[in-house]
């Protein structure tokens, strides 16, 4: 799915002229990659956890699994909330690109770029 994602990153990236591209997980289901090689700006894991394995994944595959498995999914859930800091990273990022500020010169020139 990452590579689908960086695909898709790439495309709106050449489509949209200063488009920017976060890619938000629930969950992290891989090995954390490098992004530099691709056009995702950043990478949001919302609940700062890595997903359930599969061998656990497999008993939610049914109706009476899930039922059987509720209270434990739930305490999962329960252990691993959403972060909100991860959230107002993501409304920080957007928030900046909505201002888009003219550089000042004098600010340029005292931190040496723009």
């Amino acid at each position: 799915m990452f590579q689908e994602a960086a695909a898709t990153a790439h495309d709106v990236k050449t489509a949209v002229a200063g488009a920017e591209y976060y890619l938000l997980c629930e969950w992290l289901d891989m090995t954390p990659v490098s992004t530099v090689g691709t056009d995702i700006d950043e990478v949001l894991i919302l609940r700062g956890a890595r997903r359930l394995p599969a061998h656990v994944r497999q008993h939610f595959a049914t109706s009476p699994g899930r039922r059987a498995h509720r209270e434990e999914y739930a305490d999962f859930l329960r252990s691993h909330p959403l972060r909100t800091d991860v959230f107002w990273r993501l409304v920080e990022r957007i928030r900046a690109l909505l201002i888009g500020e003219e550089p000042v010169e004098a600010d340029v020139l005292r931190d040496g770029f723009f």
